[in-house]
């Protein structure tokens, strides 16, 4: 019987003691509103603000200061596009503080720029948090997603999108130089933010054995979507392009 009391003597102050670290813990954090903040700037934006927030687990009577750490080695976000204060302070009596991001549209577009920021305390007992600012160019016009399904040889792949609403002007590329080449018998997808109007796109195969499928697409709509033909191989580059209307 004796044991038995020990036993549950001890279950309840492990109980206790493992409840009251969590308590400890939860009420010494500090992190920002979400991991992951996303940031959507107008296009061409100058010092364009958000507002980002953080949130504490406890309150004090006096005013607490948080430092604000980029980590520029996991960022992609080009410094000479936003700015951001050192620190951010929760004021007293209060588990909420702010602070502004501003970005400018020096060279943003539809793909996601990345800012890796970090919460330091001078109190080692309090628990900081991070987040991942996904910064992009707000989209006011259609997204237009373009994927592309590859052969045996990604590499040989490539294509270029025109705006054709005037001259022929080319606004966006990818796949030069080979870079597609650990996509063999993969998939490349990405996004474009697209005004009304009309486009054209083209898509090459270097060696002319054809063989890349393309697809240009509005959610579940397809505007264009065909197979680079094959030529003779190895001789000179095959394509095929089309053209589509964005309402």
């Amino acid at each position: 019987m004796m044991k038995k009391v020990f036993l549950l003597v001890m279950i309840f102050a492990l109980a206790f003691v493992s409840c009251e670290e969590e308590d400890i813990e939860t009420a010494n954090r500090v992190s920002f509103e979400n991991e992951t903040v996303k940031v959507l700037v107008p296009r061409d934006a100058v010092d364009f603000e958000r507002i980002v927030k953080v949130y504490t687990t406890s309150t004090s009577s006096s005013d607490r200061s948080f430092e604000i750490y980029v980590n520029e080695d996991e960022s992609t976000l080009s410094s000479a596009e936003y700015s951001i204060p050192t620190s951010v302070t929760v004021p007293a009596n209060s588990n909420v503080g702010e602070f502004v991001l501003t970005v400018s549209d020096v060279s943003l577009s539809f793909v996601e720029q990345t800012l890796v920021v970090e919460l330091l305390a001078a109190d080692d007992s309090i628990y900081t948090g991070s987040a991942v600012l996904n910064v992009t160019e707000r989209c006011d016009d259609s997204i237009v997603g373009l994927n592309l399904v590859f052969d045996d040889w990604a590499e040989e792949a490539y294509w270029e999108l025109y705006d054709l609403s005037g001259p022929a002007t080319l606004i966006f590329s990818g796949g030069e130089n080979g870079v597609y080449t650990d996509l063999d018998n993969g998939e490349f997808n990405t996004e474009f933010c697209l005004a009304s109007g009309a486009y054209g796109i083209v898509v090459y195969d270097t060696y002319g054995d054809g063989g890349t499928v393309y697809t240009v697409s509005i959610g579940e709509t397809v505007l264009a979507s065909a197979t680079v033909p094959g030529g003779s191989a190895g001789t000179a580059e095959t394509s095929t392009s089309a053209q589509f209307t964005i309402n």
